[in-house]
């Protein structure tokens, strides 16, 4: 009873693995809402969903939403773009390009895949981007960045 103690175990902590986390998160996005004017510049690695109005140049590492009613003047750079609303400029999408309906598209549209619907605006130029441009560039990227 008194004088012995009992011997404890050590504790051992393991170390818990650990994944790399995805470039970005599908649920996060970043909304201007109806009611709102913002003008300048946008960066942002969520989906941007504009409601309201955006003048100025856009960047998103992922998507790129014009809801109905929404609008957008200025340069756009995206995976991909839904046009519900209205658009203004030129718009540079390395996978697919949307037009709903209820979409209006004026400028320059460079993208891999366009998908147009019955009642959707299409004012501009269009540059379809093949896979095999694209191994092009890639290609020229690797090769210009080897030192000598």
């Amino acid at each position: 009873m008194f004088g012995k103690k009992k011997q404890e175990e050590p504790v051992v902590i393991e170390k818990p693995e650990v994944h790399e986390a995805p470039r970005y998160v599908p649920s996060r996005v970043t909304t201007i809402a109806k009611d709102v004017t913002l003008v300048g510049d946008f960066i942002t690695a969520d989906t941007l969903e504009i409601k309201g109005t955006l003048n100025g140049d856009v960047v998103s590492e992922t998507r790129i939403h014009v809801a109905e009613g929404g609008v957008l003047k200025g340069n756009a750079k995206a995976s991909d773009i839904l046009v519900d609303g209205e658009v203004d400029g030129k718009i540079i999408v390395s996978n697919i390009a949307e037009i709903s309906d209820t979409g209006s598209l004026q400028g320059a549209l460079e993208v891999k895949t366009l998908v147009t619907n019955p009642g959707s605006h299409f004012d501009g130029r269009l540059s379809i981007i093949p896979e095999r441009m694209k191994v092009r560039e890639e290609a020229a990227e690797d090769s210009s960045a080897i030192e000598y």
